[in-house]
C-alpha cells in the first residue's frame, strides 16, 4: 500500500529525499539538501511523495514556475533558440526532479506523480530534462505526452541530456 502527499518541506522530510535521490542516482551529491531547501522557495513550488507503509519515502516529484534569473532557466536559454524560448519558456513550469526507488519502479508510482504534479498548473507549458540515456524517464515522459524539444544538452559540459516540453493549455 501507497500513500501520496504535498511535500511538506520539512527537513526531516528534505533528508529522507536527498538520501534516495542518491541512491537512485548512485551519487554523493553533498548539495542535494540544500538544493531542495532552496527550490522550494522558489515562486510556484509544488511537490508530492509516495510513502510505503512504514512511512518510507519511496518516490518524490517537485518543480516550480520558470523564471528569468534562475540558474536552470538560463542554461535553457543560452540552449534553445528564440522561438523555442518563447513557446517553452514563457508561462513556463519547470519539471524539476522524480526519483522512485529501484525496487518499486514498473508499479505506476512515476507515472501517478507526475500527473499529479501538472495536474491543474496554471501555465501554458512545462520544461524537463533528463539523460540521453535514461531511456525509462524518456519513455515514461513520452507515454504521458512530452515531445523532444532538443536531443543533445550539455549543462554540465559533458553529460548529454535531452530537453522536452510538454503544453498543459
Amino acid at each position: 500500500m501507497y500513500d501520496m502527499k504535498k511535500i511538506d518541506c520539512t527537513h526531516n522530510m528534505f533528508r529522507q529525499m536527498a538520501a534516495l535521490y542518491q541512491e537512485v542516482w548512485d551519487r554523493n551529491d553533498n548539495d542535494i539538501l540544500d538544493r531542495f531547501y532552496r527550490h522550494s522557495n522558489y515562486e510556484g513550488y509544488r511537490g508530492y511523495i509516495v510513502i510505503n507503509d512504514i512511512q518510507q519515502i519511496i518516490g518524490f516529484t517537485y518543480g516550480y514556475t520558470s523564471l528569468p534569473g534562475q540558474y536552470y532557466r538560463g542554461l535553457l536559454e543560452k540552449e534553445l533558440n528564440e522561438e523555442d524560448t518563447n513557446t517553452w519558456l514563457d508561462n513556463c513550469f519547470e519539471f524539476v526532479e522524480l526519483a522512485v526507488h529501484p525496487q518499486f519502479r514498473k508499479m505506476g508510482i512515476g507515472t501517478g506523480l507526475a500527473t499529479a504534479l501538472l495536474e491543474g498548473l496554471p501555465h501554458k507549458t512545462a520544461i524537463l530534462t533528463t539523460q540521453v540515456w535514461n531511456d525509462s524517464a524518456r519513455s515514461l515522459y513520452k507515454s504521458l505526452g512530452w515531445i523532444e524539444v532538443k536531443h543533445t544538452f550539455l549543462p554540465d559540459g559533458k553529460t548529454p541530456y535531452v530537453i522536452m516540453g510538454k503544453t498543459l493549455r
